[in-house]
């Protein structure tokens, strides 16, 4: 659902239930004032010192992080934030990888088990509407007892199910399990973001953004080029036997290695600590105090009717959201629609004659495409900032869609170039350069709208984005049903041209956010809210 707390990609400020990062401010520190039911915000340090200054004292604490308390994840070194950064990334890139794998082995799926090519790609869609039901689950599970029990909860099914499949002894096994594998796949669709949000300030947070958006739009390609001479020589199973492997590999070090980063649940713990600590010494402020949080903590019957009910109230009733979900719904449906479209047009038959392993790598454009998107991502980020520095520091979310507008003009060109020189008389490599522009198109507008999204509704951010992801996976597990089927009845040519068509009719839609955007945001009760908030404000 969400990429959960994200405060780029789904961040968490404290009303929204479904958000889930931190709760502490952007700077890291919470300001000591007396709530209105006379309750004190302290620190760890400060409030043993409070209590043992007067022992018989109950005076209600809440419980916050001190301004450079090393607990607070924020405060971690740098090496150690980028680490678990790029592994919890690496985590969207390899439940991508096993998405997408089991195209490599369609055609040996079909021989074996006498199925329809239909079949072996409703393995492919079952797998990514796993991803649209899972993090409505894995949401509000998340908030509750944290990021690293769903992490390694949901992860390790995700590896434990890989290994019915490689032995499945009919397809209907392959179905079943893939539905499975994508449901429990979907932890870091719920995690990652929230992740990144609990490591990094908001000023700080462009890069390791960046580097999830990456891993977003990596992940799906990458998976053809790792699969296809595994399938090839190997067989379909050992496509299976190597990703339990993969899948295996990351839940140990996610084990021993990523620690819990969500504020909140690190603040239930803290609080925990010092009410030990307190009742050691007999102090009576051992039964007041609380976090800092625990006023606007939910049970979870509340946080999933919120996850199941508000991001349908987004999606239906605010205009940023629906137009949001529509273009990230298309651009994810076309990324799994090609895993149908690439063998067809770079196979044998009517492409380019390309084996199993060779149609692999011809995704590679697809890889190539959002690592060099990726490296000009800076100058986004270098003209966000000189726009929040012109507005007294003020956010400006119109400013995250300033390379979107060229990255919606990538899409529709890189479709019609795809199309008409997928004849086999061009020479192949034309047809992967414009998947490599169709890639850079892709990486810039999914990260900017979410960022856009993010920016305009802040506190409510992580259900807007709920309903923008949800719809952007049943796209995608709906596009390759059909693909195979278009491709042929209107020729590889006008298949991708038709696509064409329907993308420049999308192409407004970062134009009108950058250009009206403000004026969208100010008729929202959501978003409106917001408005012209300090970039670093306590939302």
């Amino acid at each position: 659902m969400v990429s959960d707390g994200e405060k780029q990609l789904g961040l968490s400020y404290g009303r929204d239930t479904l958000q889930t990062s931190p709760d502490a401010s952007d700077k890291g520190d919470v300001e000591h004032l007396s709530k209105p039911d006379s309750k004190l915000a302290l620190s760890e340090e400060e409030a043993l010192a409070r209590s043992r200054a007067d022992p018989e004292g109950m005076l209600p604490i809440y419980l916050t992080f001190a301004p450079n308390d090393r607990d607070n994840p924020r405060n971690w070194a740098k090496r150690r934030k980028w680490y678990i950064t790029c592994f919890a990334s690496m985590l969207n890139v390899v439940t991508c990888l096993c998405a997408g794998s089991i195209s490599s082995g369609a055609m040996e799926i079909q021989k074996e088990f006498l199925v329809s090519a239909e079949i072996t790609t409703l393995a492919l869609s079952l797998y990514v509407l796993g991803f649209a039901v899972g993090p409505v689950l894995l949401a509000p599970l998340s908030e509750y007892f944290g990021r690293q029990p769903v992490y390694m909860v949901s992860w390790f099914i995700l590896f434990i199910f890989q290994l019915p499949v490689a032995l499945a002894p009919n397809i209907g096994t392959i179905l079943v399990c893939r539905f499975i594998g994508g449901f429990a796949g979907g932890a870091p669709l719920t995690n990652t973001g929230g992740t990144v949000s609990d490591l990094w300030r908001r000023n700080d947070s462009g890069g390791p953004m960046a580097v999830y958006g990456l891993s977003s739009t990596l992940g799906p390609p990458l998976a053809l080029v790792m699969s296809g001479y595994i399938g090839l020589n190997s067989g379909w199973r050992w496509i299976f036997w190597v990703l339990m492997a993969i899948t295996g590999a990351f839940w140990v070090l996610l084990v021993f290695t990523i620690p819990e980063t969500r504020h909140t649940i690190i603040l239930q713990k803290k609080t925990k600590r010092v009410r030990k600590a307190m009742r050691k010494e007999g102090l009576k402020a051992a039964d007041s105090i609380t976090d800092a949080n625990a006023d606007e903590r939910k049970g979870l019957h509340q946080l999933f009717a919120i996850t199941l009910t508000r991001p349908f109230h987004f999606l239906f009733t605010e205009p940023i959201t629906f137009f949001a979900a529509i273009y990230n719904g298309f651009l994810y449906g076309l990324v799994y629609l090609f895993n149908e479209a690439f063998p067809l047009v770079f196979g044998p038959g009517k492409g380019h004659g390309f084996n199993g392993g060779e149609q692999g790598l011809a995704f590679l454009g697809l890889c190539i495409g959002p690592i060099i998107a990726f490296l000009f991502y800076p100058l986004q980020e270098r003209y966000y900032l000189r726009r929040v520095a012109e507005n007294d520091g003020k956010g400006v979310p119109e400013a995250r869609m300033w390379m979107a507008r060229l990255g919606a003009l990538f899409i529709p060109v890189s479709l019609f170039w795809f199309g008409w020189t997928s004849y086999p008389s061009v020479h192949w490599i034309v047809p992967i350069i414009a998947s490599a522009v169709f890639g850079a198109g892709i990486y810039i507008i999914i990260l900017s709208i979410l960022n856009y999204v993010v920016d305009s509704y802040q506190t409510y951010s992580a259900s807007a984005l709920a309903g923008v992801i949800l719809v952007r996976n049943i796209v995608g597990a709906g596009f390759p049903l059909f693909a195979t089927q278009m491709y042929n009845k209107l020729d590889y040519e006008w298949a991708s041209s038709l696509l064409g068509f329907i993308a420049i009719l999308l192409v407004p839609i970062p134009f009108i956010f950058f250009y009206r955007g403000e004026t969208i945001r100010l008729r929202s009760p959501w978003a409106r809210e917001h408005f012209n908030q300090d970039e670093d404000s306590p939302h």
